[in-house]
């Protein structure tokens, strides 16, 4: 039995999708090379941002308040990612933040991406 396999049938493509990692090591990307702008157009419209402080616990909520946050920082304001953990749709890392004229800190960060936008980020210092 001959069997015959049309071109374009062996010719289609898949692409995947961005997942936590592609999307978060994008974000930081951006972010650490000022683009803010181009880091805050990956959250999702209704994205939500969770800031412990001590011993309390702020929400941010919506695209304008979340990324407001991130477009308000300092010029030179970074945050860089290490220990990484790649949960699925989670990605958690332990981020090293430095702003200019104050101490560095240290946060443990994680961030929620579905299709490619983040849609949550809840950060506490270690």
């Amino acid at each position: 039995m001959d069997v015959r396999v049309r071109p374009e049938a062996v010719a289609v493509r898949y692409t995947r999708g961005m997942g936590a990692v592609d999307t978060m090591e994008q974000f930081f990307e951006l972010l650490n090379s000022g683009d803010r702008e181009g880091a805050v157009a990956l959250m999702d419209e209704k994205a939500e941002l969770r800031v412990h402080i001590a011993g309390n616990a702020r929400t941010l909520r919506g695209l304008r308040e979340v990324g407001g946050w991130f477009l308000r920082a300092e010029p030179g304001f970074r945050m860089m990612p290490g220990d990484v953990r790649d949960m699925g749709n989670t990605y958690q890392a332990n981020l090293l933040v430095v702003r200019p004229g104050a101490p560095t800190q240290q946060l443990d960060a994680s961030f929620r991406v579905e299709a490619g936008k983040i849609t949550a980020i809840n950060l506490t210092p270690r």
